[in-house]
């Protein structure tokens, strides 16, 4: 029997929240989340009565001790983001691993999420894309990160604070003139807003003062760079062998999100010890 539910939430229209969330949500005996009264006026929305127990970034072992103990007194528990889906830049993954770790079984309830409702608004490919969750605050990490993924051929997708909206746009000026990007605003709310354009068409709109939430879509390169960024693939390789991935599964993997040859990477690869 599953006792662990991860269930997302709204992310702003509180219609969003699926039946099955709220019928998981019912028979929950606690309900942990990152903010105790952002969370109670979900609950209060909807009628619901629950303990609420806060689990955040700054929560450690002895939070996720009480969490199996929970679990083993038969509690059923749920844990809740803000908003959106659970694990997906937010501090439910340290459950997850916890749990899987520890032989506790748990679920899903999928639901509300920004990362594809602003690929759907934004009018760049949907096919294929890679999310980078948050970009760091200061301008040389943001632009170190955006060059790591300049070559890969997808469509960028990441969420950003309203304070450094224009800041991130100037980077993308800078780096990518011509590279299409939309800017997704406030996600189902009254206020929801998308901005296409080049990045300099789009500097003029925003301050580093902006209120809300903004996830902000990169379109891939042009199809017409033939140019193959060998250092970054190099770096990125070598990165996946620090941390334990065999020189089989880092070739493959790049080779298929950079679209190169394997066999060519990998004979490359033999000179990056």
């Amino acid at each position: 029997m599953v006792l662990f539910h991860f269930v997302s939430t709204p992310i702003g229209n509180l219609g969003d929240l699926s039946f099955r969330a709220m019928e998981i949500l019912k028979a929950a005996d606690v309900v942990l989340c990152e903010d105790t009264r952002h969370s109670r006026k979900l609950m209060t929305h909807y009628g619901l009565s629950k303990k609420l127990v806060a689990f955040h970034d700054f929560s450690g072992d002895q939070q996720l001790q009480k969490i199996g103990q929970l679990m083993m007194d038969g509690k059923h528990c749920v844990y809740i983001s803000d908003a959106g889906t659970p694990m997906i830049s937010d501090p439910g993954f340290e459950i997850a691993r916890y749990l899987e770790q520890n032989g506790f079984p748990f679920d899903i309830i999928p639901g509300a999420n920004a990362v594809l409702p602003a690929l759907q608004l934004s009018g760049l490919p949907c096919d294929r894309f890679t999310f980078l969750g948050f970009l760091p605050r200061k301008e040389k990490e943001i632009t170190d990160i955006l060059n790591r993924y300049a070559g890969i051929p997808t469509t960028l997708v990441f969420y950003q604070s309203p304070r450094r909206i224009h800041r991130t746009l100037q980077v993308l000026h800078d780096l990518w003139p011509d590279r299409e990007v939309a800017v997704v605003k406030e996600l189902t709310k009254i206020h929801q807003h998308t901005a296409r354009g080049l990045p300099g068409q789009l500097l003029d709109r925003y301050t580093d003062l902006e209120k809300g939430e903004f996830v902000l879509v990169i379109a891939p390169p042009s199809g017409d760079s033939t140019e193959t960024d060998w250092p970054a693939i190099r770096k990125e390789f070598t990165a996946l062998l620090a941390c334990g991935v065999s020189r089989k599964s880092a070739t493959r993997y790049l080779a298929r999100s950079r679209s190169l040859s394997s066999k060519e990477l990998y004979t490359r690869s033999m000179d990056w010890e």
